[in-house]
C-alpha cells in the first residue's frame, strides 16, 4: 500500500494585512453608491516542504502581502478593466461614469486595478497577483501548489481567490 506524501500548509492573518478604501460595486444594471470598507486579508499556502521544512517563510510573506495591501490604503479603488464603468483622466482628475452614478476624484487618491469590478473576491485575486509577481522575484514560490487569499469586505463577509499553482520539476 502507497501511503501518500503529506501536503504542508502555512496561514497568516496578521494585523498588518488590512487596508482601508473606498470602492463601488457594479451588478444588476446599477452601480452602488462610493462607499468605504476597513478591508482585511488573510492568506493561505499549502505545497512542499522545503529543504528546511518551511512551504514558505512566514516573515517573507507577510512583509511582501503588507506591501501590497499599504498600496491599497487610503485609496479610492476603480475597476479599470470594467466594460460598464467609463474612467477618464484629465488634468489631475479621474471622471468616474456608470450607469446613473458620477464621480470626479483627485487622481492622486486613485487607484486603478487591472479587474472588471472591486469586488472583494476580485481584490482577492488582484493581492494573489501582486503576491505571486514578489514571490517568484524572491525565489519562493516554488514549492507553493496552492495560494489562497481571502478578502473580509465586512464582519464575516469574505471573497476568496484560490489559485493551483503548476511548477516545472
Amino acid at each position: 500500500m502507497t501511503i501518500p506524501s503529506p501536503t504542508f500548509a502555512v496561514s497568516v492573518d496578521p494585523g498588518e494585512l488590512h487596508f482601508n478604501a473606498a470602492h463601488f460595486i457594479t451588478f444588476d444594471n446599477s452601480c452602488e453608491n462610493l462607499h468605504g470598507h476597513n478591508f482585511h486579508a488573510r492568506i493561505d499556502a499549502r505545497g512542499d516542504n522545503d529543504a528546511d521544512d518551511l512551504v514558505v517563510d512566514f516573515v517573507l510573506l507577510t512583509r511582501l502581502a503588507t506591501g501590497i495591501c499599504a498600496g491599497l490604503n487610503d485609496k479610492v479603488l476603480l475597476p479599470a478593466n470594467s466594460v460598464v464603468v467609463n474612467i477618464v483622466q484629465h488634468d489631475n482628475m479621474v471622471h468616474v461614469s456608470s450607469y446613473d452614478k458620477k464621480f470626479m476624484l483627485p487622481e492622486d487618491n486613485c487607484y486603478l486595478l487591472p479587474v472588471s469590478n472591486t469586488t472583494a473576491e476580485m481584490l482577492a485575486w488582484y493581492i494573489s497577483e501582486r503576491l505571486l509577481e514578489k514571490l517568484r522575484q524572491h525565489a519562493a514560490a516554488t514549492n507553493i501548489s496552492e495560494l489562497e487569499i481571502a478578502v473580509e469586505e465586512a464582519d464575516r463577509q469574505w471573497g476568496v481567490c484560490r489559485r493551483m499553482l503548476k511548477h516545472d520539476k
